[in-house]
């Protein structure tokens, strides 16, 4: 009874063991051996066991192989704080802006006629007479009241803008731009009489993980199926443009390129050119590339156009996995 719950007991090692079978083996054929001998034969496979044990636990572990492609998860919407709730016939919403954490900014079109709702509260480092005084002390005839609050129009070269600026709460400043609007310092008030606080939301197509406070993000189209997420990287001091990147149908110029590897897939990296600046392009799908780019020099950006400078950057893209375009292209 003792041998049995021994051998019970091997064999149940034995089938945990990586390389049971000769342990196995050597228990089955136990029964035609004398009682000596399936002594020697149980302390055998107890040896085996245990040394196949041991190799198992002496081997490296492989390391887990790095992921494919680009982390992907539900990224939160960007407030756009307020909307307007009367426009002319004919106008639908074609683009959504947030920059840099303070500013909003909404389209509406119809044909060459753009409307722009633009949204800033003030920067820490920004004192409010900064940018109130030029409403506040406007010239007698731009000045309006929106709501018992103060507005005015700007004063413009282009006949074809009308800019009219209101501020609706102490912290809070409000700007209408019309493009190519006929009649448009007759509409602009209303307009701006009917503009609300909103819990609508601009969600991108992917996030770069850089601080809110240096990114652009823009949302434009003419459908959902056009609307494109473009996402631009002001760096530490917000003057000049350091790359934008986005998610395009096709890549970027590749001439002159050489492959790269981004998250485990194979990319195309182009080296910095004074015209063109650099570009990185990556496939993320069927049709859909990643392309970061940097700005050509005579915008007085010398970098990051290296490749050691964009691939960090493209490692740390976060795809969207819930995008919602569908206010494109609508009323």
């Amino acid at each position: 009874m003792t041998e049995e719950l021994i051998k019970a007991a091997l064999t149940k090692q034995a089938e945990r063991s990586p390389h049971p079978s000769p342990v196995l083996h050597a228990l089955a054929g136990q029964r035609r051996s004398s009682r000596k001998s399936l002594v020697v034969s149980l302390v055998a496979a107890l040896v085996a066991v245990l040394a196949l044990g041991a190799t198992a636990l002496l081997a490296p572990s492989q390391p887990e192989p790095p992921p494919v492609g680009f982390a992907e998860r539900e990224l939160a919407g960007l407030p756009m704080r307020y909307d307007v709730g009367w426009l002319p016939d004919g106008y639908v919403e074609t683009g959504r802006t947030s920059s840099s954490g303070y500013i909003q900014i909404r389209t509406w079109a119809s044909g060459d006629s753009m409307i722009s709702l633009f949204v800033q509260t003030p920067r820490q480092v920004e004192p409010r007479q900064m940018w109130t005084e030029d409403i506040l002390n406007a010239p007698a005839a731009d000045q309006v009241s929106v709501l018992g609050q103060p507005g005015a129009f700007e004063q413009t070269n282009d006949p074809e803008r009308l800019v009219l600026d209101w501020l609706p709460k102490p912290d809070v400043r409000l700007g209408l731009l019309f493009t190519s609007v006929p009649d448009a310092r007759a509409i602009a008030l209303r307009m701006a009489e009917s503009a609300t606080e909103s819990a609508d939301v601009l969600t991108p197509q992917f996030e770069l993980g850089l601080p809110s406070d240096r990114v652009h993000v823009t949302v434009e189209g003419s459908a959902p199926s056009t609307a494109v997420t473009t996402v631009s990287d002001f760096g530490y001091a917000g003057n000049w443009r350091e790359l934008d990147a986005t998610i395009a149908p096709a890549p970027a110029d590749l001439s002159g390129g050489y492959e790269v590897m981004v998250r485990g897939v194979r990319g195309t990296f182009v080296p910095f050119q004074p015209e063109t600046g650099a570009a990185l392009s990556v496939p993320i799908g069927e049709a859909r590339w990643l392309v970061l780019r940097t700005p050509p020099a005579r915008y007085g950006v010398q970098g990051p156009g290296w490749e050691s400078a964009l691939i960090p950057i493209a490692e740390e893209v976060v795809l969207n996995s819930k995008v919602d375009f569908s206010w494109v292209g609508t009323r």
